[in-house]
């Protein structure tokens, strides 16, 4: 999952994505076969990424004490409502790869998140407003191979985007659940 501050994206450009995002959806219903998925990652998956990796805006979490607040309230409910596996906080936006606990829905925890950290973000920066871009991105993992594609992509994504030691926080389970995986 994919998630970025609202001014991580020109306004338009996001809005354009979206667009587009909605028609191809509409036009290729799931299931997908695999050449599907890669179209729709190429699509849209990989262009966001891009974009985020450029560090348009503000870069809040680039900073050490506001990356820490959102490193803190990822891990706070590990193993009693989701189970990390691996996580990458970018000036921009974060990654993360988690499985949901029984009981609890991707949009409980992801709202837990993001309404957490808006608070904490503003009250460390002494800001009122919005913090976050309303959407996400997430991406079911069908696979361990898929699910290890996806933690090495979060790993590797600072590398990726020529980051700095110190402008980034990465996080890893060991060892994986994804060697559990069904």
């Amino acid at each position: 999952m994919t998630w970025h501050l609202g001014d991580a994206l020109p306004v338009e450009a996001h809005r354009q994505l979206v667009c587009e995002r909605t028609v191809w959806l509409a036009h290729h219903p799931e299931p997908w076969a695999q050449s599907d998925e890669d179209e729709y990652h190429r699509l849209f998956s990989d262009r966001l990424h891009d974009w985020l990796d450029a560090g348009m805006g503000s870069c809040l979490l680039q900073h050490p004490n506001l990356s820490q607040i959102m490193f803190d309230a990822l891990l706070h409910f590990d193993g009693a409502r989701f189970r990390l596996e691996a996580l990458a906080i970018m000036p921009t936006h974060v990654h993360i790869l988690f499985q949901l606990v029984a009981g609890f829905t991707l949009e409980q925890v992801v709202h837990s998140w993001k309404s957490y950290t808006a608070n904490r973000l503003n009250e460390a920066r002494q800001h009122t407003g919005p913090v976050w871009m309303k959407d996400y991105w997430d991406r079911m993992i069908r696979s361990p191979e898929h699910g290890w594609k996806t933690r090495e992509y979060i790993l590797a994504n600072p590398v990726k985007a020529r980051l700095s030691e110190g402008q980034f926080r990465i996080w890893q389970r060991n060892p994986s659940l994804l060697a559990e995986m069904p």
